[in-house]
């Protein structure tokens, strides 16, 4: 198979050899897929200033089987996304979830473009944990694993902004003061529940709220094991 100028973005690399690596690669028509780049690790390479991470990218390959070869890339623009401070880890953090949570192959487009949009979110300066928390959510509705925010499991009325709720995974909330039971994950205020349905994270315990909610969930569909991108934040 040769796949022609297809854009993506790299998620990971890692060497190969002497002067060869393996791209791991987000494309809007492929989904993830692993790539290798022979021979861009060399001095003399033309690839080796292109394949940069959150870098946009056409790309091109051919081959069969779970590694293709990379046959060419360019930059889609000159100008290149700058990351600094907290908005490098955050976006390092982004490229583990989806490599973590996309399984190769499958074919998410509008992930591509949500990844898209929030590393540029990042480049241009936005505060940081809103961004994150609602890619965290967005991200996971994509996949198909999307959140009960804004009704109650229980009985299906509408989240109240001033009843407390717990909050049970895979359900959503119920309703503090009918529950008889500590099989929920979190206690949460219908404010901070509908704050995040509505992609409005602007006050503080609506950020702290979604920030608890988010981490429990991801931890349950990532089966526990840790994220090692975190530790760039410590």
């Amino acid at each position: 198979m040769r796949v022609q100028d297809q854009p993506a973005y790299i998620l990971h690399h890692r060497p190969f050899r002497d002067s060869s690596q393996i791209l791991e690669v987000i494309t809007p028509d492929y989904g993830r897929l692993s790539l290798m780049s022979r021979g861009s690790r060399g001095a003399k390479s033309r690839l080796k200033s292109i394949l940069q991470s959150f870098r946009p990218l056409v790309v091109s390959w051919s081959g069969k089987g779970e590694m293709p070869t990379l046959t060419g890339a360019e930059a889609q623009s000159v100008k290149m996304l700058t990351l600094t401070g907290k908005a490098l880890p955050s976006a390092f953090y982004i490229n583990e979830l989806v490599i973590r949570l996309l399984h190769k192959h499958d074919v998410y487009e509008r992930v591509y473009y949500l990844y898209e949009s929030v590393i540029r979110l990042l480049s241009d300066k936005h505060e940081i944990e809103p961004v994150l928390r609602l890619f965290e959510k967005q991200l996971l509705e994509e996949l198909g694993f999307g959140l009960n925010l804004s009704f109650n499991a229980e009985t299906g009325e509408a989240v109240l902004p001033d009843n407390e709720y717990a909050y049970y995974l895979e359900h959503g909330p119920v309703a503090l003061s009918s529950v008889f039971d500590d099989s929920y994950i979190l206690k949460l205020s219908g404010k901070s529940l509908l704050d995040l349905d509505a992609n409005t994270l602007d006050s503080e315990q609506s950020l702290k709220d979604a920030k608890r909610l988010m981490r429990v969930i991801l931890n349950y569909y990532l089966e526990g094991k840790p994220i090692k991108s975190r530790e760039l934040f410590r």
